[in-house]
């Protein structure tokens, strides 16, 4: 029997019904199609609002609903596949869009067995409020025979398309970038929620035991990106890549920058992330330069092999990568502290990896001492003070910004910004690396903090 009880959950199904309608008219046939299939989608996305304002207005929120509404909004959502096929949308942004919703259910489902629930949020409130009329707009953007006739009601519509498609493309590839920009905004958002809630019930409600066991995750994953860069950096330097390589490597140590320094701002050690941050460090400074100096030099020292195995390219890796080792595990065991025993493996890496893409010491002759001597300096027990420290001092600080640029602007030309960045950020970012090369012979009094 009908029940006012079941008005949201009718609307809700009108919904549904909307977005079977449109699908019935694909492919459209002309411009009074179109304009019929936006009336419908209008309909459909003013009922997205009108059902559940009605439901929490009148006391009318059921069971049946709370499964109705989110399909609903899921099956609205496909109307981006007709625009995908006409070629209206470029497949991308029809991904992330449909990977969210479908992820956000699974989250849905994961969290309705425990019993709870996350309610929605302003972010996902903005992404239906952008991605509903952004989808109409692409609607005005579809090549259909024109019929001149255009019944009365739909007028004002057929203006708006007219409008719509003398639109330039740029605005049109803004308008659809911004809704990926919030689509992914708002996944996180749910994803950070969902987290805060699963980490707050095992807490047992107590939000500052819940905040410090999440904060853990952060130091974390930035590790993980680190061991990424570092894994994605062997790989290719072993399909010899070296500058999409060196890229990788440098990208890792601005990774490693961070972790750490997170987990000790916010105190949030843990013995998994200690072991995650060391192996990361052994692939990314040890086993990827390793194999960015074996292929860089097979290729220079290729006269010099058996069976196709540079000896000489194999003796400096071999030698580099034991240094690495023997410098991270004294690393491991000595723990932090101003100075360091022996050059830190970062920095090493860093030398490796720009020395070996250079047009100006990426020769034999210079990157065989150099890497003899870099993989000394790190076995050595000469003290290196901590970044951090180095540039307190008063004649190296102006230059950080400097260094930092360089840095920076290096990974983007390894990157393939290397077209556009003519300048040896690279060779520049080394004579900054050259100074901290130094600094054990206190030509800057690295002690000073003025």
């Amino acid at each position: 029997m009908f029940s006012t009880r079941n008005i949201p959950n009718l609307i809700t199904i009108s919904r549904i019904v909307a977005v079977i309608g449109i699908f019935g008219m694909v492919p459209f046939s002309s411009n009074v199609s179109i304009l019929w299939a936006v009336v419908l989608y209008t309909l459909a996305g003013i009922t997205d609002y009108v059902d559940g304002w009605i439901a929490r207005r009148f006391g009318l929120v059921s069971d049946a609903g709370k499964v109705l509404d989110p399909l609903a909004d899921k099956i609205l959502v496909l109307v981006f596949l007709p625009l995908l096929q006409m070629q209206v949308i470029h497949f991308f942004p029809v991904f992330v869009i449909f990977a969210r919703e479908f992820a956000i259910m699974a989250l849905r489902v994961i969290v309705a067995k425990k019993g709870q629930n996350v309610s929605a949020s302003f972010s996902g409130k903005l992404k239906t409020a952008v991605t509903l009329p952004v989808c109409g707009i692409l609607f005005g953007r579809i090549a259909v025979p024109e019929i001149m006739k255009v019944p009365v009601v739909l007028i004002p519509i057929e203006w708006l398309r007219l409008w719509v498609a003398s639109w330039p493309q740029w605005t049109i590839d803004g308008l659809v970038w911004a809704t990926v920009l919030v689509t992914i905004g708002s996944f996180f958002d749910y994803l950070w929620r969902f987290f805060w809630q699963r980490t707050l019930d095992k807490a047992h409600g107590d939000p500052v035991i819940a905040k410090r066991r999440l904060l853990v995750v952060f130091p974390n994953a930035i590790t993980m990106m680190n061991l990424g860069c570092g894994v994605a950096a062997t790989y290719f330097a072993y399909l010899n890549q070296l500058m999409l390589s060196g890229g990788l490597i440098l990208l890792g140590i601005y990774f490693d920058a961070f972790d750490g320094r997170l987990a000790r701002r916010w105190d949030v050690h843990s013995k998994f992330g200690a072991n995650l941050d060391s192996r990361a460090d052994f692939v990314t400074f040890g086993i990827a330069p390793a194999i960015l100096i074996y292929r860089a030099l097979t290729t220079y020292l290729g006269s010099l092999s058996i069976h196709g195995v540079s000896i000489p390219a194999v003796a400096v890796a071999v030698a580099y990568y034991a240094s690495v080792h023997f410098r991270l595990r004294r690393f491991n065991k000595t723990g932090h502290s101003d100075f360091f025993e022996g050059l830190p493996s970062p920095i090493g890496a860093a030398v490796v990896s720009i020395s070996v893409t250079s047009f100006i010491f990426g020769s034999p002759t210079f990157l065989i001492p150099l890497c003899l001597m870099i993989s000394g300096l790190m076995i050595s027990k000469l003290p290196y003070p901590h970044l951090n420290r180095m540039l307190q001092n008063r004649i190296i600080k102006p230059f950080k910004i400097p260094a930092l640029l360089c840095f920076l602007l290096t990974i983007a030309a390894d990157f393939g910004a290397h077209r556009w960045i003519t300048w040896k950020v690279g060779e520049f970012f080394l004579i900054f690396v050259g100074v901290y090369l130094t600094s054990p012979l206190k030509f800057f009094d690295s002690h000073e903090n003025r």
